[in-house]
């Protein structure tokens, strides 16, 4: 019972780095988005400037619309790192019920076995005998 819960142990301390890198990547992907949409932000706070020649709004059209492109690729790999993410956080608490079954399994099996030297030490101080099977 050891063996297994020491490897319920191993199994979780896994699944629970594998959820702190899925969630650190979530939240790295998250932190570019809001970059990427700040800086959008800004370059859309110049061109609402009415003093702004329309030559500058004609370069900063394709740098808009690059920044758009990347936002959506953005939200896309967010999303789709947001189900890893959750993926990985069921994972981990399956990992955490196995290990608590498995604490508890050796846990009786290690009250079991004190139960059974108890009955022993005592069946061999008194001189008793268990009956014949």
């Amino acid at each position: 019972m050891v063996a297994t819960l020491r490897k319920a142990r191993r199994i979780e301390s896994v699944q629970g780095q594998m959820h702190q890198r899925a969630e650190s990547a979530l939240a790295q992907l998250e932190r570019a988005l809001a970059e990427v949409q700040r800086e959008r932000g800004e370059v859309l706070a110049v061109l609402n400037n009415e003093a702004v020649p329309s030559f500058v709004i004609a370069l900063a059209a394709p740098r808009l619309r690059a920044l758009d492109a990347q936002i959506a690729r953005l939200q896309q790999e967010v999303a789709q790192q947001k189900v890893v993410a959750l993926d990985a956080a069921m994972r981990l608490k399956r990992a955490e019920r196995l290990t608590g079954k498995a604490a508890a399994h050796a846990n009786a099996a290690q009250e079991r076995a004190d139960l059974d030297d108890a009955l022993e030490a005592f069946i061999a101080r008194s001189g008793a005998s268990f009956p014949a099977a």
